[in-house]
């Protein structure tokens, strides 16, 4: 991993990215801290410590000697002067240490390595372990997140044994803290971390006195510290005086906590701003609390909810309305995207309001989010589309800046959206993962497998997209004295742009650092170059378009590329469309198929299209579909019918991290023995305290013995497990051409023994056209404790269709990678490509 520290420069890289291990609960409204009643907290003081024994980096497979042993099962609390052999050789000892009369321990010289101790519990029971400057804690040899940038926050939720606990933290921050305190309610609530609306009373009011009925989202953190699920729960609404609202709870296992999402109704009275909530099961009240609502004008800053289609999660953005504007003449939008360390609420603050432009700052699902890719980028997406289902916005006039990580994911977002941007401004900006904070590896002579991983990658290394800005005014700012972003990055950005772009302008700031004020970001020249543009109003005749991953960027106007020679290495479509003859001729790079839009050619028109040196092919008219379609068969391109939905395409194109981000759930197995499936429900969990950290995420987990196969066909889910473990499987992977079971994975002619091997596949979900079937699991449980800590929660880092891993992972990285890379365009073994570590497939 990178650690916070290694960059920071006092304090200042929080401006700038989110590095690697970066994330928040927090919300707009949010504050720290608990309002529940619970017992006094037993602080933890008397640890081990063992220096840094590992090696990470945004590697897809780290080395760790200390996961290595939790792997193998051999892990034993240390003494004082035990020895440890890291990867690299080194012997390492343990010594003892004690944290201070705060409870503070010193961890500075012990960065990236680790501090272990013991609880003695006089009971068994759910604790909360209030933790941080933890990158993960082992509790009893379960993983669960930790706080590595020290943001404190609502305290997680552990299970302890009667007698002895081990608590083995990895050591993220220069000071490690930790504490346990024992809740005196089975069902507790975390006000203070609610995620809720500005409420406008004009608006909710109504232009005649009327009280509106809509339904407003929030969220409440909630954990459940009883010893069974809760399950039949629904949590209550309502303002004083005002009607209920209920929300029926999610599953939620004991010892967890997810924010639980509400429905409630706005108080029509400005004075009464009172929210009460109440846990209710069979009529019997499990937990209540009061939230107190936030009441704006609607000129004013506000906040606003929506519904996530990532994870159903309630997220917030901050909105502050256009002033001013031309009567009769719909605003334009500004989406500004705050740097890393910095709200949305605190970002949207530097900006003067518009006459021009809705001002938007999404939150990006926390301050530090995925460094606006990802699940960070598709957040904003969504907060766009939500404002404007209740806004009425020009969409010629949509322009995107941000400052340093924010500027970065402006960029981000104008590449991968070309048709939604007039212009993108930038400040500070820096330009990819690979140039700045570290990308995955890249080895200058990589094997077949690293080729595999760091293709899964490509799509982070934005540079290679700036042709895609090409319909879009660029204005670069960078102050020339910039101390936590070299202005050379934006040297850079702005020498990739010279190269074929045509309407962009740079600001080099002499002497100006990282900030030098409000106008860092609400710059006037950079908004009047905003001004100065629009989109127009019928489609470009020239396109230049680049993509790696047909499922994050597929279209730029008129055209889509649906399918690649080989997956996720870069396609590029130069098309060029005449009027004299009506024709669209231009070339193509790892183009398998694409397909061609109305919007291209009047109706009624026959026309040809002829790529790469082909014969023409000629159409006599648009069809009714608004589509036609062309595949290439060798080096030849034919006129073709649309692709079969249930095949790879825009729509569901894989790479692991995929599953993630539609509406998914996370199904453990049950059906193991008590080692697999205590593994099982603790990855689940695991892997939803991590989201719920890097992403404000609410992740929602079943049991397969829970699990409807049948139910929400178009959800994608995630099995934790194998065949012969987790239910699911047989139902949800009948299509599969990969099998997994103890002690073997079926590939067809390529079968792989042995009961150590961990394993990620992506699938198609049998039944929909859309949804994806990702497993995490292993071979037998040594296989499945490998998959730990993989990182495909961590921006720049990813894994192809199908990874198949060995029990010397974590001593060796990706040199002990057995199988690596993508299913065919049919989602077959069949011609797909796969590389193994002793030869192809």
């Amino acid at each position: 991993m990178v650690f916070p520290w290694k960059k920071s420069r006092a304090g200042l890289l929080s401006l700038c990215m989110a590095p690697l291990v970066v994330g928040a609960f927090a919300s707009a409204q949010a504050t720290a801290g608990p309002t529940s009643k619970a017992t006094a907290p037993e602080v933890l003081r008397e640890f081990v410590v063992l220096p840094k024994v590992g090696v990470y980096g945004r590697a897809p497979f780290h080395v760790d000697a200390i996961d290595a042993a939790f792997v193998r099962g051999d892990w034993k609390m240390p003494a004082h002067g035990d020895m440890v052999v890291a990867p690299d050789g080194r012997s390492v000892k343990w010594r003892s240490a004690t944290a201070n009369e705060a409870g503070m321990l010193a961890t500075r010289t012990l960065l990236g390595g680790y501090a272990a101790t013991r609880f003695h519990s006089p009971r068994s029971g759910v604790f909360l372990l209030e933790a941080t400057g933890h990158a993960v804690v082992y509790v009893n040899g379960e993983p669960h997140a930790g706080d590595p940038y020290a943001l404190g926050g609502y305290p997680l939720p552990v299970l302890l044994r009667k007698g002895e606990n081990v608590f083995v933290f990895h050591v993220a921050q220069p000071q490690l803290q930790a504490r346990l305190v024992r809740p005196e309610a089975e069902v507790v609530l975390f006000s203070d971390q609610a995620t809720l609306p500005s409420i406008v009373p004009s608006i909710v009011q109504g232009e005649e006195g009327k009280t509106h009925s809509e339904k407003r989202w929030g969220a409440i953190p909630l954990v459940n510290a009883s010893g069974e699920p809760l399950q039949g729960a629904t949590i209550v609404a309502h303002a004083k005086g005002g009607e209920s609202v209920e929300t029926p709870i999610a599953w939620l296992d004991s010892a967890s906590m997810r924010k639980v999402p509400f429905q409630f109704l706005a108080p029509s009275d400005p004075k009464n701003l009172q929210l009460e909530i109440q846990i209710v099961r069979r009529e019997e009240k499990l937990a209540t609390t009061t939230l107190s609502l936030e009441s704006v004008r609607a000129s004013d800053l506000q906040v606003r909810t929506f519904r996530s289609r990532i994870d159903r999660s309630v997220q917030s953005y901050v909105l502050l309305p256009a002033q001013g504007n031309e009567a009769g003449k719909p605003p334009g939008l500004l989406l500004a995207l705050h740097g890393a360390g910095v709200s949305a609420r605190e970002f949207a603050s530097h900006f003067q309001p518009k006459s021009w432009a809705h001002l938007l700052v999404p939150e990006g699902r926390g301050r530090y989010g995925f460094d606006w890719e990802d699940w960070a980028r598709d957040d904003a997406i969504e907060a766009m589309n939500d404002l404007a289902r209740h806004y009425p916005i020009d969409d010629r006039r949509q322009y995107v800046t941000g400052h340093a990580m924010g500027a970065h994911g402006a960029l981000v977002l104008a590449a991968t959206e070309p048709n939604r941007f007039a212009a993108v401004g930038t400040s500070a900006a820096w330009a990819s993962l690979s140039t700045y904070g570290g990308g995955m590896p890249a080895p200058s002579n990589p094997t077949p497998v690293q080729e595999i991983l760091g293709r899964s990658a490509a799509s982070s290394d934005t540079l290679r997209f700036l042709d895609n800005l090409q319909q879009a005014g660029v204005y670069l700012l960078h102050g020339a004295a910039d101390e936590v972003v070299p202005v050379k990055q934006s040297r850079l950005i702005l020498a990739e742009l010279s190269k074929s772009h045509d309407d962009f302008a740079f600001q080099e700031k002499p002497q100006a650092g990282n900030w030098w004020g409000k106008t860092t970001v609400d710059s006037p020249e950079m908004m009047d170059f905003f001004q100065a543009r629009q989109r127009r109003a019928t489609p470009p005749s020239r396109i230049s378009f680049s993509t790696t991953d047909l499922g994050l960027s597929a279209s730029s106007h008129w055209v889509t590329i649906a399918g690649q020679e080989q997956p996720f290495v870069l396609s590029r479509a130069e098309l060029d469309r005449t009027d004299s003859p009506l024709s669209i001729t231009g070339t193509t790079e790892n183009i398998s198929r694409l397909s061609i839009d109305k919007s291209a050619v009047p109706a009624n028109r026959p026309f040809f299209v002829r790529l790469d040196g082909s014969p023409p092919m000629r159409f006599r008219a648009m069809p009714a579909s608004g589509q036609v379609w062309m595949a290439k068969e060798g080096d030849r391109w034919h006129r073709v019918l649309a692709p079969k939905t249930t095949n790879k395409g825009p729509a569901r194109y894989g790479g692991f991290k995929s599953v993630f981000r539609k509406d998914c759930l996370l199904v453990f197995g049950t059906r193991g023995d008590d080692e697999e499936n205590a593994w099982s429900r603790a990855k689940a969990r695991f892997d939803a305290e991590t989201f719920a950290y890097r992403g404000n995420g609410a992740l929602e987990i079943l049991p397969d013995t829970e699990f409807d196969a049948a139910a929400d066909r178009d959800r994608n889910v995630v099995l934790y497990g194998n065949f012969d473990t987790n239910r699911a499987c047989p139902a949800l992977l009948s299509t599969s051409p990969v099998r997994m079971f103890r002690n073997r994975i079926e590939m067809g002619k390529r079968p792989v023994t042995g009961n150590a091997l961990g394993f990620l596949v992506v699938r198609p979900r049998p039944g929909s056209d859309t949804a994806l079937v990702g497993v995490v699991g292993g071979t037998g449980v040594q296989g499945m404790r490998l998959t730990n800590r993989l990182r495909y929660f961590v921006s720049g880092v990813a894994y192809p269709d199908l990874v198949v891993f060995g029990p010397q992972m974590l001593e060796r990285g990706d040199r002990d990678v057995r199988a690596a890379g993508f299913f065919s365009e049919a989602w077959t073994t069949n011609k797909a490509d796969i590389v193994w570590r002793d030869m192809a497939l």
